[in-house]
């Protein structure tokens, strides 16, 4: 059995979050273990072992607004840029950023062209699907 319990419950950011972590052998004989790439390894923090997202529950209005569609023109592309808060890395080490998720409708036409009934019918119909960015390195320099 594996545990994680993140100790306090409450955390002040600029602190470090202590990550509590047990794993329990119900064997009778002993178990070993390499500690590389797991909870148990020092640099698992750097490692990307532990994911920590926001538990926060939006609720999304249904149907969504036609402000929330995105268009993208025909052998175009869409950028933005997202701005993450402060997060803690060491400088001089290298460190990834990767975006996951789902698409939740994708329709192959305009955003004018997209109706109020498949906005009305989300879920029902329309091309759903996971995204996965390739990696991306950087260096954390002052």
């Amino acid at each position: 059995m594996f545990k994680i319990c993140p100790r306090p419950s409450l955390y002040r950011p600029l602190n470090p979050l202590p990550i509590n972590v047990a794993i329990h052998n119900p064997a009778n004989t002993p178990v070993t273990f390499l500690n590389r790439g797991t909870p148990f390894d020092p640099r698992a923090n750097l490692l990307g072992i532990f994911q920590i997202n926001d538990t926060i529950k939006i609720n999304c209005w249904l149907p969504p607004s036609r402000d929330d569609l995105v268009e993208i023109p025909a052998e175009s592309s869409k950028e933005q840029t997202v701005t993450i808060p402060w997060i803690p890395l060491e400088e001089g080490h290298e460190h990834t950023v990767e975006a996951k998720g789902i698409w939740h409708g994708i329709w192959a036409c305009t955003r004018d062209e997209v109706t109020n009934l498949q906005l009305e019918s989300l879920g029902e119909g329309e091309a759903r699907g996971k995204f996965e960015s390739e990696r991306v390195v950087f260096k954390v320099t002052r």
